[in-house]
């Protein structure tokens, strides 16, 4: 009797700690979920750590000849940086960078930078060598964590949590990046020797209004 007591009990066991495996598989991916939103006149507010702030909007979208189609995105803070990115293929693409109040401070990335999946997915990873708008050499290694759930002024967000090392500069960084499926990035931290910052979003253009 006490062995199929202990038997009972060892299956019991086995049945809750299963149970408790499917209740924490993780969701599948929605195939239509977009964790970099770019639409024309689309906007962006952050507010930095520190201090100050900065907006990013999309200025336009450019049609390419057997090509996929480029916006621009523009971030204004203290200076005004033009961004040029593409969507294929599951991919963000980086294509250019320019500082129109700094004449010839500007990057074209051939082959373009695979900036971001999208969508994105718990354990992607992927790497890129390069050289930024100052010509310094840099490699970046990125990987997607997971879902987090994170909460800034802009509201509270279900995030996919993006983790970069980046090194080549004088002090290695770790950025961390935050994106929500249908808003894009909330929240932005990065820290390396004495230095840490971040940015959280304030509000943006497209954001559904109460129900009444």
């Amino acid at each position: 009797m006490g062995n199929v007591r202990i038997l009972a009990a060892i299956t019991l066991a086995t049945l809750t700690l299963g149970s408790g495996a499917a209740a924490r598989k993780p969701k599948p991916v929605k195939p239509n979920a977009d964790y970099f939103p770019l639409r024309v006149g689309d906007s962006w507010t952050y507010r930095n750590s520190e201090s100050g702030g900065y907006t990013l909007k999309v200025l336009s979208e450019e049609p390419q000849e057997g090509g996929a189609v480029r916006y621009v995105v523009e971030l204004r803070s203290e200076v005004i940086i033009q961004k040029v990115f593409s969507k294929t293929a599951g991919w963000v693409l980086f294509h250019a960078e320019s500082y129109s109040e700094q004449e010839g401070l500007k990057a074209a990335y051939e082959p373009p930078k695979q900036y971001l999946p999208n969508p994105l997915v718990a354990g992607q990873k992927w790497e890129w060598t390069g050289k930024d708008p100052t010509q310094t050499d840099r490699h970046e290694q990125n990987s997607v964590a997971g879902f987090e759930n994170i909460t800034v002024p802009a509201g509270k967000f279900r995030a996919m949590k993006v983790i970069s090392y980046v090194s080549g500069e004088s002090i290695p960084m770790i950025k961390t990046y935050w994106y929500a499926d249908g808003v894009g990035l909330v929240k932005s931290t990065t820290e390396g020797g004495q230095i840490k910052y971040g940015s959280e979003l304030t509000d943006y253009s497209f954001k559904k209004k109460p129900e009444k």
